[in-house]
């Protein structure tokens, strides 16, 4: 079996749906990430996020495994701030968490639907009590499609 995303070098693309608790509002997505492995023992992922019609945001991971199926985190994003996490990884599966209660509290789960493709599904608690939830995929990029996207 191939390694998850997260441990993998190269792009994947995504698409989903963002909700809010306190909103009727549905917003749309896309997305891209970028893994590197800069040493034997990191990987980065940066993540780049776009709600179509609306904002981009880019957030950086750094990712440490500490056992075979675990694994921490670190959320670099300029507008929150710098967040550690832990993670599992399963043969199906990946997935983690923060829990930083006022700031910075939620979880993502990536579930192989096949060898290079994901669902996700997301949720995260604001200071307010709302909750922000994303659902979408990601798929392994095509030196094609990274062409098209590229152009956009």
């Amino acid at each position: 079996m191939s390694k998850h995303f997260l441990f993998e070098p190269g792009n994947w693309l995504g698409t989903g749906q963002v909700t809010f608790s306190f909103s009727p509002d549905l917003l749309y997505f896309r997305t891209k990430w970028s893994t590197a492995q800069p040493d034997d023992a990191t990987y980065q992922c940066t993540q780049t996020v776009e709600i179509i019609g609306g904002d981009r945001m880019v957030n950086i991971f750094v990712i440490r495994l500490t056992a075979e199926n675990a694994f921490d985190i670190i959320l670099q994003n300029e507008l929150l701030g710098v967040f550690n996490g832990t993670g599992v990884v399963e043969p199906n599966l990946v997935a983690w968490e923060f829990r930083h209660p006022g700031t910075l509290e939620g979880f993502e789960v990536y579930e192989r639907l096949q060898e290079q493709e994901y669902a996700m599904h997301a949720e995260y608690l604001a200071s307010d009590g709302s909750r922000t939830m994303i659902r979408g995929k990601i798929w392994k990029a095509t030196e094609k499609l990274e062409e098209i996207e590229d152009d956009e």
